[in-house]
């Protein structure tokens, strides 16, 4: 799963149960999306700003944290449904692929599956700090109208991206069996370790293909094209879905069957994200280019500065993240030999990722919307008391989302039966799926405040909070992680601290905090 985390992101079955509740109105507002995306600046400024005027004045509602379906409201749905399809397509199919491997009946499979894609997850997103700073960037020019700048932006993530990534698959496709004794303790079993190999292996051959669609998936979202990503990842996602069960039980390659399914599709969404970005004219001469040469050579160290920086924070971030994550991964993994433990935490972590991806998809929409209400001017309702209207309504947002997300896993817990026939592993994961579905509550708001600390680019006190929340989840798991639901009350001591750091920046420390309070607009 490259992307659900970070990630980054397989939404069709979410598009069919959003579709009675959305209806004509957001078939309208992607339309609107659509037209406006191709203006500098686009729906975010415009609709943003209007929303804040007409709440400000009265015309809209009364402000407010919580959700009250006034103008703002409307303009967080109106970015918050593409968003959510889009991040949630990633979680759904890789739901899937835990779902086919868990019907082989072989409780080594899921184990492997599980162990494998985490040390994948890990690696991509520390890898991708480039493309994670790409959207700002991006944004910035196109809104500028500067379309040479967007250009260069693109051309350095794409050259970046490729060394990145081909490096990063060269190692893990040669040794895959070292990349996973960070998650497999040295008694695991011979079967799940050679079953995790050859997946990781497989898995490898589609990172520099993942990296480029991530940039192409960055790009759009930069120029407000929140369409076409969602179009991307319905197809190649589609053909996942497609060869997984002709892959894993008809070639009969099993967990190996399912890491080909996923790299297919990671190789056609780097081909359609590139022919597009090459129809827009990402690759041809001119706005500055005389030659093609001057087009795709090399960037300069000037030219990447401010991918660098940007990255440096992101790329922190990711490396105490994706640590915690390790650590519980490897924790799972040495609870039993059998991998019974291992695999029911697999069937957990599908089920609470995707809950927990429609909160990041609510975290992008933040970075997005108070950003650009902070900058806009004050007189067309921008400034800071704007972009703390807009701010406190997104986490009302996130609170809700967790709410009822926790509502809803609590209420599909016999969905875990489906995952796999044997019956001990269905209730092993049973207690750490409601610790999960409980954690959701907490997850809304934390997830939020995070994405509008990413909105003022404040890349490094988030670094920052994740290695003080990684320290807590190591320090739990070496008082608690002796049992699959203390290694999951150690995920609640993790967002817990995520939670206060993210929530005392908004608070106190951020733009829109106390500390600030003087130097807001009026």
């Amino acid at each position: 799963m490259h992307a659900s985390l970070a990630m980054p992101g397989r939404g069709a079955g979410a598009a069919a149960r959003l579709a009675p509740q959305t209806g004509a109105a957001t078939s309208n507002a992607l339309a609107g999306l659509r037209r406006r995306a191709r203006r500098p600046g686009g729906p975010l400024r415009s609709a943003a700003l209007e929303s804040v005027v007409a709440v400000k004045r009265g015309g809209g509602g009364a402000p407010g944290a919580l959700p009250r379906g006034d103008a703002l409201d409307g303009t967080i749905l109106k970015l918050a449904v593409p968003a959510v399809l889009n991040f949630v397509i990633l979680p759904l199919v890789g739901t899937v692929d835990t779902l086919w491997v868990g019907r082989l009946g072989d409780p080594q499979a899921l184990a492997a599956l599980g162990a494998a894609n985490q040390v994948f997850s890990s690696v991509f997103f520390i890898v991708s700090f480039i493309p994670s700073v790409v959207t700002p960037l991006v944004a910035a020019a196109h809104a500028s109208g500067d379309e040479a700048l967007v250009k260069r932006r693109v051309g350095d993530a794409l050259w970046v991206s490729c060394a990145v990534g081909l490096f990063a698959s060269v190692m893990l496709g040669l040794f895959p069996g070292e990349a996973l004794k960070s998650v497999l303790p040295a008694g695991t079993d011979a079967a799940t370790r050679a079953q995790a190999q050859n997946y990781l292996g497989t898995r490898a051959l589609a990172m520099l293909p993942a990296m480029l669609g991530f940039v192409g998936f960055a790009t759009f979202r930069g120029i407000l094209d929140v369409v076409t990503p969602l179009r991307v990842s319905l197809v190649t996602q589609s053909l996942n879905l497609i060869l997984d069960p002709i892959l894993i039980f008809g070639a009969k390659l099993g967990v190996t069957g399912a890491a080909l399914a996923t790299a297919a599709s990671e190789v056609a969404s780097a081909a359609i994200y590139l022919t597009l970005l090459a129809r827009r004219g990402v690759f041809t001469v001119g706005d500055g280019a005389r030659s093609l040469w001057d087009r795709v050579k090399p960037p300069s160290p000037a030219s990447l500065a401010p991918l660098f920086v940007g990255g440096l924070g992101v790329l922190s971030r990711s490396i105490a993240m994706n640590t915690a994550f390790i650590c519980v991964t490897r924790a799972t993994q040495a609870l039993d030999p059998t991998g019974e433990a291992a695999a029911a935490h697999t069937i957990a972590m599908q089920t609470w990722q995707l809950g927990g991806v429609v909160l990041f998809a609510l975290s992008s929409v933040a970075a997005m919307l108070v950003p650009s209400t902070l900058n806009a001017p004050v007189d067309k309702g921008g400034g800071k008391v704007g972009a703390k209207l807009v701010a406190d309504r997104m986490l009302g947002w996130g609170l809700a989302a967790g709410l009822l997300l926790a509502g809803c896993q609590l209420l599909a817990l016999p969905l875990l039966n489906v995952f796999t026939p044997v019956e001990s592993i269905r209730e092993a994961a049973r207690a750490p799926a409601m610790i999960g579905a409980l954690l959701q509550l907490i997850n809304g708001v934390t997830f939020v405040a995070e994405g509008v600390m990413q909105g003022h680019q404040a890349f490094f006190p988030l670094a920052v909070n994740a290695f003080v929340a990684s320290a807590g989840l190591v320090t739990s798991l070496h008082l608690f992680g002796s049992t699959l639901p203390g290694v999951w009350y150690s995920f609640g001591v993790f967002n817990t601290i995520r939670f206060v750091g993210a929530m005392y920046h908004h608070r106190v420390t951020g733009p829109l905090g106390s500390r600030n309070a003087g130097q807001a607009a009026p």
